[in-house]
């Protein structure tokens, strides 16, 4: 019998998912299987909730597929960008208009509420979110198999409560990074934040190639 794709096994889990939480609707996950696969690095990044107040439908999926809007996924693309292409220079990106596309595609993606909120998530329900979904979370995360995990989530109490038992230590530029399992996660900004895009550019840059965080 021929192995399932992982987005087939995502699919798969999204439909338990739901049935444990019925008001999930956002998904996501590996925007292009094939890309992620071939990348250099695979790369996961974790974020808190949709901002989707009309609680709509949809899938980052087919919504990265063609094009990118908004700040939140211009910083991941440019983040992707940076680590699977050894950090060039951040007017590089923009030079080429393809670029941050090209890199969202070969990346995964995945929120821990997969229901829509407003602009300012809320730590309550994330945090309820991260408790009843947590296996599904781990599930998830497992099927990707990231490389390394940009965790966005902001809350270091949700992130106590979503991975419970990492030793987390400093990069060396005040943010915070870990093993887990095969992936190095690095404790980092929410993509919306309002930090200067090529200061965070930048930020990354220099936890990646830290000492530290190469010995992880």
């Amino acid at each position: 019998m021929k192995d399932l794709s992982k987005t087939k096994k995502l699919n798969n889990l999204f439909k338990d998912w739901k049935k444990k939480v019925p008001e999930n609707n956002v998904w996501d996950g590996i925007i292009n299987e094939e890309l992620f696969d071939n990348s250099r690095k695979k790369v996961l990044f974790i974020t808190k909730d949709p901002n989707n107040p009309k609680q709509t439908a949809g899938d980052f999926r087919e919504w990265w597929k063609n094009s990118i809007k908004y700040a939140f996924s211009y910083r991941i693309a440019e983040w992707s960008y940076g680590i699977l292409n050894d950090f060039p220079e951040y007017d590089e990106i923009w030079k080429n208009k393809d670029a941050a596309q090209n890199a969202i595609q070969q990346i995964a993606f995945m929120n821990i509420k997969k229901v829509g909120g407003s602009g300012s998530a809320k730590f309550d329900q994330i945090m309820d979110h991260t408790r009843k979904s947590f296996d599904f979370i781990h599930q998830e995360i497992g099927i990707i198999g990231p490389e390394i995990i940009i965790l966005g989530i902001s809350w270091k109490e949700i992130r106590t409560e979503l991975f419970p038992k990492q030793e987390w230590k400093n990069s060396g530029y005040n943010i915070d990074i870990a093993k887990y399992k095969k992936s190095k996660i690095i404790d980092f900004y929410h993509p919306s934040s309002r930090n200067a895009p090529s200061a965070s550019y930048s930020l990354l840059q220099n936890i990646i190639r830290s000492k530290p965080f190469m010995e992880l």
